[in-house]
């Protein structure tokens, strides 16, 4: 009861902050319409879709810098896994701007995102979505040529995940922890299957023939209960295969950074980092070492948002 208090209080402080302009940065909200048919063909589920965007102070809009796509994880809000999870304390450091994508109820009851529909899985689905956000907000703010990356947790992660591999040309990076592989056009396994069991999928690979897909950091815990460790072999084995049709096979190099963790990174033949894959041994279904105060946040355990930023210098889409 005690717990459930603190991160009641801890909500409603990150909501009056907000409201209040109390930030050390300054939120603007925006709206994208996205015809809901296009989405989820046959279902009402509105055609508005709300994002904040974040910008540190002193950052005028006609001056250009990196631009990070947060998005949430079920049963998060946009906001507020921005403030928890360290990344608008990092967007001030880091002179970036953060745009955070909430996701409508009407278009899933726990505010998942629905990377696991069809129209998703090809492509389109919510990363329309993300798409026409990208677009107002270029409207509004002068964003740093190459440097638009996508961060995202479980579903959100999820869908970051597709935007690697079907938006390399508008998203330079993405970082992808606790997520699901790609479940293929003909797959017709149940999505909750995939993610408690880990089990075999048959990806669409096919949709990347020609090109390869975006920079990728594949994070998973090996405590998660939820998204079964198995899941990011298979995400990181799709994206070293579709990578490797575009050009020579990727070297892989592993080495253990800190206890309890274990990195390969794989690299093409010029060096360039493509695809790096994080395993956090005691790390479960949560955004690890951060303000806290969100669901699926935790304080204790490893900094997961400089580890993301360490990512992102290293393919070269942050400043070092």
């Amino acid at each position: 009861m005690f717990d459930r208090l603190i991160r009641w209080l801890a909500r409603l402080r990150t909501w009056l902050l907000v409201r209040l302009g109390l930030w050390r940065g300054q939120w603007r909200r925006g709206q994208v319409v996205v015809p809901a048919a296009r989405l989820f063909p046959g279902l009402l589920a509105g055609d508005r879709w709300s994002y904040g965007l974040y910008c540190p102070r002193g950052l005028r809009d006609d001056a250009p810098a990196p631009l990070v796509v947060l998005l949430h994880g079920c049963r998060q809000r946009a906001l507020g896994f921005a403030q928890a999870s360290g990344f608008t304390r990092a967007a001030d450091a880091q002179r970036f701007r953060l745009l955070c994508p909430e996701q409508r109820r009407r278009a899933n009851l726990w505010r998942c995102w629905n990377w696991f529909a069809p129209a998703a899985q090809r492509g389109q689905g919510e990363l329309e979505v993300v798409r026409a956000m990208l677009a107002d907000v270029g409207r509004q703010v002068a964003v740093a040529p190459g440097a638009v990356t996508a961060v995202g947790l479980s579903a959100g992660g999820g869908l970051a995940a597709l935007l690697a591999f079907h938006a390399a040309d508008r998203i330079d990076a993405v970082v992808a922890v606790a997520a699901p592989p790609l479940l293929g056009a003909t797959n017709l396994q149940d999505p909750r299957d995939v993610l408690k069991r880990g089990l075999a999928v048959a990806p669409t690979l096919a949709l990347a023939s020609g090109r390869a897909v975006a920079p990728l950091m594949v994070v998973q815990g090996l405590a998660d209960t939820v998204v079964h460790p198995r899941c990011a072999e298979q995400l990181v084995e799709q994206a070293v295969r579709v990578n490797e049709r575009s050009r020579p096979a990727l070297q892989a190099a592993t080495a253990s950074p800190a206890n309890g963790l274990a990195q390969t990174d794989y690299r093409d033949a010029d060096g360039l980092l493509r695809v790096r894959a994080l395993r956090i041994e005691r790390l479960g279904h949560a955004w690890s070492g951060a303000p806290g105060g969100h669901p699926f946040v935790e304080a204790e355990g490893v900094a997961l948002t400089r580890l993301v930023l360490q990512f992102l210098r290293d393919v070269r889409r942050l400043a070092a």
